[in-house]
């Protein structure tokens, strides 16, 4: 092809230089002006060959336009076409700048899972991950994947992130992250509807359905799916609820449900009276140490906090929850 090209572009240039002795010595009859064009056309169409040929191979496709553009520029613009094409495009094509190989390569970012993640779900990098992609990403699929990614984490963390997806510029990502929180909310209401159908079916001697639900009424507060009056009402029902099964019963962690209770309602005094109840029955200082230290910092006496937090053990003082907090305050 090359040696094809080799040929066939002097040829093509001789016949256009013979065009232009002709027209140059005055044969500008109509006869001549025949002969000038007729061969012009054949120095044209063999130039285009040679030229064609020549072509770097990613610039002979589409062979229709490569041909047109050739035709173009040699035909209507004799002889200056064809030295142009010869002289300047095929050395440009040539000898154009070629970028240099690079040492890395650009991978897409992944899909977010869909399945079970194998790394643990209360990593920060998980939470925060999908937080970030909710609040940086301008493809709303990826935002969308985000918050179906949620239904791999504890629902504690899902809640806010599922919260956040709610004020989404995408309408789809908005319907979603509602229609997940909404699913929690049915589950929560299912299982209270359950409890209360077995209490008037069976009654509840040992107050186990009362401490039930007592603990959901309890997660609406928890999970952060009430805020203001509703979340009182909540937390109102929840106390209630566990009064009545420490009637039934007492037992130490029925009292320290009161207390995780009263704490939220800003009731300290009761928290603190739940608190000594659930001591005297048997509660270990893993367990209180961290609501006596709660309850110190919420009324304020911040000296307090730090002794609290030194009746627990080392083992749970080494808690993932439980040590930055110790460390900060020990």
């Amino acid at each position: 092809m090359r040696l094809l090209s080799l040929i066939f572009i002097p040829l093509g240039l001789l016949i256009e230089l013979l065009a232009a002795w002709v027209f140059i010595a005055g044969w500008h009859g109509p006869v001549g002006l025949t002969t000038i064009l007729f061969v012009h056309l054949i120095g044209c169409a063999v130039l285009i060959v040679g030229v064609y040929l020549a072509l770097p191979p990613n610039y002979k496709r589409p062979v229709g336009g490569g041909f047109a553009f050739l035709a173009t520029a040699a035909v209507f613009a004799p002889p200056l076409g064809a030295l142009g094409l010869v002289l300047s495009m095929l050395p440009g094509l040539y000898f154009a700048y070629r970028e240099k190989p690079e040492e890395w390569d650009a991978l897409a970012i992944p899909d977010l899972p869909f399945q079970p993640v194998t790394v643990n779900p209360n990593d920060v990098f998980m939470r925060d991950g999908l937080s970030s992609v909710l609040m940086h990403f301008d493809d709303r699929n990826r935002r969308q994947q985000a918050i179906l990614a949620c239904r791999h984490l504890p629902r504690r963390d899902a809640v806010p992130i599922l919260r956040s997806g709610l004020s989404d510029s995408a309408d789809e990502v908005r319907l979603l992250a509602y229609a997940m929180l909404n699913s929690i909310e049915r589950d929560l209401e299912s299982q209270l509807n359950a409890v209360r159908d077995a209490i008037v079916a069976n009654g509840d001697r040992d107050g186990e359905l009362h401490e039930e639900r007592a603990m959901l009424f309890w997660e609406f507060s928890y999970l952060q799916l009430a805020k203001g009056s509703v979340e009182e009402l909540m937390l109102t029902k929840a106390r209630d609820a566990i009064d009545t099964a420490i009637e039934a019963q007492a037992t130490a962690q029925r009292w320290l449900m009161r207390a995780r209770i009263c704490l939220e309602l800003k009731n300290y005094d009761d928290a603190e009276s739940a608190l000594r109840h659930a001591e005297r029955l048997g509660l270990s200082p893993d367990d209180a140490a961290p609501r006596w230290a709660e309850l110190a910092f919420n009324r304020g006496d911040f000296q307090d906090v730090a002794p609290a937090l030194q009746r627990m053990s080392k083992r749970a003082a080494n808690n993932p929850v439980m040590r930055p907090v110790t460390e900060y305050w020990l």
